[in-house]
């Protein structure tokens, strides 16, 4: 059985992405999780709370899946090509928080410290990057920056294929894809 906490998630996931944080009270998402209200503040003493819980949630999902696989590339380009394959991947499997994490990444709600411990779970991503500029593999700018372009093309594709999802499976077009973002940041 699904946990309450895993049950209000998912609840919340689901109406923040139909409804917009502002037009989903606190009492829908317990009624759509099966759960009294009482539990969803045992949990989550207020809806920003839940959103930024939620936010952290998605993130360490995206993480999780986008790093898979990339320690066995033999090549700096091989590495981020699995990176961003798998992120792709996250995306289309994963939708519902693709689509949250868009909608919260700016978002007014996001709380100081939350802004910071995302920043964190990208660190492992910084390092990797950092290492391309060092190795002199990929244009040598700051390392947030080069996140920040890469980041912005994959969430387009993603956006893209969530629209044309049939061409995920689709080898040309998704080396072609890839192609684009490697050339915006190879050396």
């Amino acid at each position: 059985m699904t946990n309450k906490r895993e049950q209000i998630y998912k609840a919340a996931l689901t109406l923040f992405n139909k409804n917009g944080f502002d037009k989903t009270p606190t009492s829908q998402i317990a009624k759509e999780a099966s759960v009294a209200i009482g539990t969803l503040f045992h949990y989550f003493k207020t809806k920003e709370e839940l959103i930024n819980s939620l936010y952290l949630k998605c993130k360490e999902s995206m993480i999780e899946k986008i790093m898979d696989g990339t320690g066995e590339e033999k090549t700096f380009k091989g590495k981020i090509k699995r990176l961003y394959i798998n992120f792709l991947k996250w995306g289309l499997e994963c939708t519902d928080e693709f689509m949250f994490f868009q909608q919260f990444s700016n978002s007014v709600y996001i709380y100081d410290t939350t802004r910071a411990e995302g920043k964190n779970k990208f660190e492992v991503l910084m390092v990797f990057l950092k290492e391309g500029t060092e190795k002199e593999i990929i244009k040598n700018t700051p390392t947030d920056y080069l996140l920040t372009v890469t980041a912005a093309i994959m969430m387009s594709n993603i956006n893209y294929l969530i629209a044309n999802q049939q061409l995920m499976e689709n080898d040309e077009f998704i080396e072609q894809t890839f192609s684009v973002l490697w050339d915006s940041v190879k050396n």
